[in-house]
């Protein structure tokens, strides 16, 4: 080739790199003036959340004032129900609940309504109201806002929490003589939500926020609130009187140190987003003078284009060089052959190029990977497409590497294939992270059902044995591999929502009366809430085996008394390991049973308590089910 055509050819692949270059800078701009609109849209969304958390806390007073105001028969809280009144009507105009709220407050003032039918019908408001300003925090994908948006969520249930707390126990305590008791069973379910809310924001709030809340619990208001609420969760009638006015003043004032909170996480959300639009702003001009810099760089660069020919085609080879010490590279002829490889490949694959060139990439196929990854992967070569993906291959020794791949087709000036070009990475490590990572969230949760179990005089062995067998009846009954693992990951948290329920009832020694039956019974139905707003499958099917664990065949379970296959296959399974495990366990209500009688009442609750099959395929394997219990006695 003469030197002029290979300037031309060189000339026109300069440009060509530099025109791309400027389209890039002009979609980087692009991209910046969007983000600056996302931005000011959040930071518009920011005072949106403020004011609806505002009327929010006013509202959840209003609840409070007028559960006392009606178990009082409308002695109490007259003059503080108007106040309150009048502050949420300042507000409730950035919402559509004004016909809502006006309409509760006719039937309040009149007195024909229930304190509990007004008190959930509040809390269904500012529940919509939550998932309003909820909804709004998600259109966030910035991960420094994230850090403080998810303690801010975990608070404000916190707050709610405990409102709900403020206001039922209020209505409870203006008619001390007749105090209403599902008030006081809705204080102690909400008691329990506190708990667990309070706990995920200790784990996700940083260290200066966390000593602002620990603050505020460790004041005396907040301590005498605890003191009321320990006391009420004895559930000994009569119950202890308080004053319902020091009651709600006090309570106030708690929630509202909580607020002071909340606000500072706005402000910090409404600081952060002001100083990144600043930043954005400059980071336009940056690119502005970046791309007007190589403006003058193209103009520059036509004048001395000889020298810089030759100099890019040193830095050329200078590129291709380091890309072969940082990446994994191979090529290839039409027919899948190898016919470069660099010393990299040779170093992880275990092969000298000698043994490499002239074989196909088979070579280094690892059996795990199925045939129809490398017939799409051809298939998407062959039609001069680059392919991209994750593989794992065999080293010469028999061990394995993991890279992450791209396949590029490489054409010539007709646009027929000339060879075929690899860059791998190796992310072996990456992998194993990953998988040590998973391995350690099902840790967690097995963990966390432990602790659950814990509190009602059961091992931590129990949620394992109940975990291995649910793994061994849900294989058995075809379910596949990754429904098998999520059932068994999920099922030690079948009974999670037992830490709401007080110890009262949980360690009682004797029968339970019908009221603490009951409240032991919505341990299905809280564990079900704890999880059923994940969008995560594992966290999905923990809310399934909580909520239907204690449902039974015949359809005469709780908490929906659902029949045959109504019950989800991870309920019905869940329910017949963990009967069988706690039958042979003693507990603070019973001492264990012998086997002959364990399995004698499986037989006999047979298509009644338990899914017919599943029982069949716990006698016909019952060898390996005694083995796990023998494992993890």
């Amino acid at each position: 080739m003469k030197s002029g055509s290979l300037l031309t050819q060189l000339k026109i692949l300069t440009f060509i790199p530099l025109l791309i270059l400027s389209v890039l800078f002009f979609v980087f701009l692009y991209d910046s003036f969007r983000e600056i609109r996302q931005l000011q849209t959040l930071r518009d969304n920011t005072q949106t959340i403020q004011n609806v958390s505002r009327l929010i806390t006013d509202l959840q007073r209003e609840r409070g004032l007028s559960s006392g105001y009606l178990e009082s028969g409308g002695k109490r809280f007259v003059g503080e129900l108007r106040t309150v009144r009048y502050a949420v009507d300042r507000d409730v105009r950035i919402s559509d609940f004004f016909v809502v709220i006006h309409s509760l407050r006719k039937q309040i003032d009149a007195r024909c309504i229930s304190s509990v039918a007004s008190f959930i019908a509040y809390s269904t408001v500012i529940k919509q109201l939550q998932t309003r300003f909820l909804a709004l925090t998600r259109q966030i994908d910035d991960v420094d806002l994230l850090k403080f948006l998810h303690p801010f969520i975990n608070l404000s249930l916190v707050k709610e929490a405990l409102g709900q707390i403020r206001g039922s126990l209020n209505g409870v305590f203006s008619d001390a003589r007749n105090p209403n008791k599902k008030l006081l069973y809705l204080a102690l379910h909400a008691k329990g939500v506190m708990d667990i809310s309070l706990e995920k924001y200790y784990v996700t709030a940083s260290s200066a926020f966390a000593q602002r809340v620990r603050h505020i619990l460790a004041s005396p208001e907040y301590r005498y609130v605890d003191g009321v609420i320990e006391r009420i969760a004895l559930l000994t009638f009569p119950l202890p009187k308080e004053d319902p006015g020091y009651w709600f003043e006090t309570a106030t004032k708690v929630i509202d140190r909580i607020g002071t909170v909340e606000k500072g996480y706005l402000d910090t959300l409404r600081d952060y987003t002001q100083n990144k639009i600043v930043r954005t702003k400059v980071q336009i001009l940056v690119e502005l003078l970046a791309l007007l810099a190589l403006i003058t760089f193209i103009v520059w660069l036509g004048k001395t284009l000889r020298d810089k020919i030759l100099r890019n085609v040193t830095l050329l080879q200078q590129y291709k060089d380091a890309v072969d010490r940082s990446s994994i590279v191979s090529k290839a002829d039409v027919g899948g052959r190898i016919t470069y490889a660099n010393d990299k490949f040779c170093e992880i694959s275990g092969y000298s190029r000698e043994e490499l060139l002239g074989k196909p990439h088979n070579i280094v196929r690892h059996p795990d990977v199925p045939k129809a990854v490398f017939k799409e992967m051809w298939q998407t070569i062959l039609d001069k497409k680059p392919w991209s993906g994750i593989v794992k291959n065999r080293k010469k020794s028999g061990d394995f590497y993991v890279v992450e791949a791209t396949i590029n087709p490489i054409l010539n000036h007709k646009g027929e294939i000339e060879e075929f070009i690899a860059i791998r990475n190796d992310i072996t490590e990456v992998i194993k992270l990953h998988e040590e990572l998973e391995r350690t969230q099902e840790e967690m949760i097995l963990r966390i059902g432990e602790m659950g179990e814990a509190r009602s005089q059961e091992t931590a062995q129990h949620v394992r044995r109940v975990a291995k067998y649910s793994e061994l009846l849900g294989r058995y009954y075809g379910l596949d591999d990754a429904e098998i693992k999520r059932l068994t990951v999920a099922s030690p948290m079948h009974d999670i929502g037992k830490v709401a329920i007080p110890d009262a009832i949980l360690k009682k020694p004797g029968k339970l009366t019908d009221e603490e039956w009951e409240i032991m019974k919505t341990h299905a139905e809280i564990g079900y809430r704890l999880f059923k707003d994940s969008d995560k499958p594992l966290m999905q099917a923990a809310a399934i085996i909580a909520h239907e664990h204690h449902e039974k065949y015949d359809g005469s379970g709780y908490p929906r008394g659902l029949k045959g296959e109504e019950i989800h296959i991870f309920g019905r399974i869940t329910a017949l390991a963990d009967v069988f495990d706690a039958l042979g366990s003693n507990r603070y209500y019973k001492k264990a049973w012998s086997d002959e009688e364990i399995f004698a009442y499986i037989r006999q609750e047979r298509g009644k308590h338990f899914d017919s099959k599943l029982v069949d395929i716990l006698f016909e394997h019952l060898d390996e089910f005694l083995e796990i219990r023998e494992r993890f006695r």
